[in-house]
């Protein structure tokens, strides 16, 4: 079976087989004006699925690049994706659906009850907290001040707004 290896700007992304989709998206603004580009690979089988967020924020002259290796013994990134939401420790295999960085994870009830705290004032899980007063990064993004308005954390893993908003929107094309 063929291994891929996916690489933005140099940095690995990913690296693992059975891809059932890469996905570049992108939002548009008035005029035709590009304001995002987004990189994902949809992972595994009709019921067995995740999405994996590899990039955001691409802008002209960056490069991805995909190599399709023979097998997995050419991957040069030895940590496989999270088998767990890395917020809450649900197994992947008791989610709907499960978004997976480099090496974190998000399970869509975290990132419906993150986004409903952030947008409607709902209380957050228990344990889960908005950081305003950033001192670390986004685990997705690794995006860090100034650059972010602020962090969702719960158990030493960070979220930015903006890659919420990302995990939403890729959560609700698959559900």
């Amino acid at each position: 079976m063929a291994v891929f290896e996916i690489r933005v700007n140099g940095q690995l992304r990913f690296a693992g087989e059975e891809i059932s989709a890469i996905t570049l998206s992108s939002n548009c603004l008035a005029y035709g004006k590009t304001e995002r580009v987004y990189l994902h690979v949809g992972i595994g089988e009709a019921g067995d699925y995740e999405v994996q967020y590899l990039g955001g924020d691409l802008q002209p002259g960056d490069e991805v690049s995909i190599k399709v290796l023979a097998n997995v013994d050419y991957l040069t990134d030895p940590y496989p994706p999270p088998e767990a939401c890395s917020f809450c420790g649900t197994s992947r295999w008791d989610v709907g659906s499960l978004v997976t960085g480099r090496n974190v994870a998000i399970c869509e009830r975290c990132i419906q009850a993150f986004h409903a705290a952030i947008v409607k004032d709902a209380e957050l899980p228990q344990g889960a907290s908005i950081q305003d007063r950033l001192e670390g990064q986004c685990d997705f993004c690794q995006k860090s001040p100034p650059e972010l308005p602020g962090l969702v954390v719960q158990n030493a893993t960070a979220i930015c707004p903006e890659c919420l908003h990302v995990c939403m929107d890729l959560t609700e094309d698959y559900q």
